[in-house]
Protein backbone atom coordinates (compact mmCIF):
# COMPACT_ATOMS: atom_id res chain seq x y z
CA UNK A 1 0.00 0.00 0.00
CA UNK A 2 1.26 3.43 -0.29
CA UNK A 3 -0.23 7.43 -0.93
CA UNK A 4 0.93 10.12 -2.19
CA UNK A 5 0.27 14.25 -1.02
CA UNK A 6 1.33 16.49 -4.09
CA UNK A 7 2.63 19.65 -4.10
CA UNK A 8 2.35 21.66 -7.26
CA UNK A 9 3.62 25.38 -6.88
CA UNK A 10 4.90 28.84 -8.08
CA UNK A 11 7.74 29.95 -6.05
CA UNK A 12 6.66 33.42 -5.02
CA UNK A 13 9.73 33.63 -2.58
CA UNK A 14 13.18 32.61 -3.83
CA UNK A 15 15.07 33.47 -1.16
CA UNK A 16 13.02 31.64 1.24
CA UNK A 17 12.69 28.27 -0.60
CA UNK A 18 15.98 26.72 1.02
CA UNK A 19 14.60 27.71 4.11
CA UNK A 20 10.96 25.92 3.34
CA UNK A 21 13.13 22.56 1.85
CA UNK A 22 15.70 22.67 5.33
CA UNK A 23 12.37 22.90 7.49
CA UNK A 24 10.29 20.29 5.76
CA UNK A 25 13.13 17.18 5.92
CA UNK A 26 12.57 17.09 9.74
CA UNK A 27 8.35 16.84 9.35
CA UNK A 28 9.32 14.53 6.57
CA UNK A 29 11.26 12.32 8.54
CA UNK A 30 8.98 12.45 11.13
CA UNK A 31 5.81 11.19 9.43
CA UNK A 32 8.07 8.47 7.10
CA UNK A 33 7.57 10.64 4.47
CA UNK A 34 9.90 9.59 0.89
CA UNK A 35 10.44 12.56 -1.02
CA UNK A 36 9.90 11.00 -4.89
CA UNK A 37 9.77 13.80 -6.96
CA UNK A 38 11.01 16.93 -6.47
CA UNK A 39 11.64 18.80 -9.49
CA UNK A 40 10.72 21.62 -12.10
CA UNK A 41 7.21 20.61 -14.34
CA UNK A 42 7.27 21.07 -17.80
CA UNK A 43 3.35 20.49 -19.21
CA UNK A 44 2.97 18.25 -22.38
CA UNK A 45 -0.47 19.16 -22.01
CA UNK A 46 -2.98 21.29 -20.46
CA UNK A 47 -1.61 23.48 -17.40
CA UNK A 48 0.50 23.36 -14.40
CA UNK A 49 2.57 25.19 -12.40
CA UNK A 50 6.41 24.86 -12.33
CA UNK A 51 7.18 23.09 -9.75
CA UNK A 52 6.27 19.83 -7.86
CA UNK A 53 7.15 17.60 -5.02
CA UNK A 54 5.56 14.37 -4.61
CA UNK A 55 5.80 12.61 -0.66
CA UNK A 56 5.20 8.88 -0.57
CA UNK A 57 3.78 7.52 2.54
CA UNK A 58 3.48 4.07 3.87
CA UNK A 59 -0.59 4.66 3.26
CA UNK A 60 -3.67 6.68 3.18
CA UNK A 61 -3.94 6.88 6.55
CA UNK A 62 -0.31 8.08 7.15
CA UNK A 63 -0.48 10.43 4.66
CA UNK A 64 -3.65 12.17 6.20
CA UNK A 65 -1.87 12.66 9.48
CA UNK A 66 0.82 13.76 7.90
CA UNK A 67 -1.16 16.48 6.27
CA UNK A 68 -3.45 17.47 9.25
CA UNK A 69 -0.88 17.19 12.15
CA UNK A 70 0.12 20.29 13.82
CA UNK A 71 3.85 20.17 12.52
CA UNK A 72 2.40 20.10 8.97
CA UNK A 73 0.32 22.76 9.61
CA UNK A 74 3.28 25.11 10.98
CA UNK A 75 4.73 24.40 7.78
CA UNK A 76 2.22 25.13 5.43
CA UNK A 77 1.54 28.67 7.18
CA UNK A 78 5.29 29.00 6.01
CA UNK A 79 4.73 27.30 2.76
CA UNK A 80 2.01 29.57 1.58
CA UNK A 81 4.19 33.07 2.53
CA UNK A 82 7.04 31.48 -0.21
CA UNK A 83 4.59 29.86 -2.42
CA UNK A 84 1.73 29.66 -4.36
CA UNK A 85 -0.64 26.57 -5.77
CA UNK A 86 -2.39 23.20 -4.25
CA UNK A 87 -1.81 20.46 -2.55
CA UNK A 88 -3.43 16.90 -3.41
CA UNK A 89 -3.95 13.68 -1.70
CA UNK A 90 -3.67 9.85 -3.75
CA UNK A 91 -4.28 6.98 -2.88
CA UNK A 92 -1.85 4.67 -4.08
CA UNK A 93 -3.35 2.22 -6.31
CA UNK A 94 -4.19 -0.85 -3.98
CA UNK A 95 -5.89 1.25 -1.34
CA UNK A 96 -8.04 3.41 -4.27
CA UNK A 97 -11.09 1.33 -3.87
CA UNK A 98 -11.13 1.14 -0.11
CA UNK A 99 -10.84 4.83 -0.05
CA UNK A 100 -13.64 5.75 -2.97
CA UNK A 101 -15.60 2.95 -0.82
CA UNK A 102 -14.83 5.07 2.26
CA UNK A 103 -16.59 8.55 1.20
CA UNK A 104 -13.30 10.21 1.76
CA UNK A 105 -14.06 11.97 -1.95
CA UNK A 106 -17.39 12.82 -1.29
Amino acid sequence: MSAYVIFNYTITDHSKIDELTQRSIAVNEQFGAKVIVGSPVKALEGETLPSMVVLEFKDFDAAKQFYHSPEHQALTAFRNKVTKGSVSIVPGNSETQAVIDSGYFN
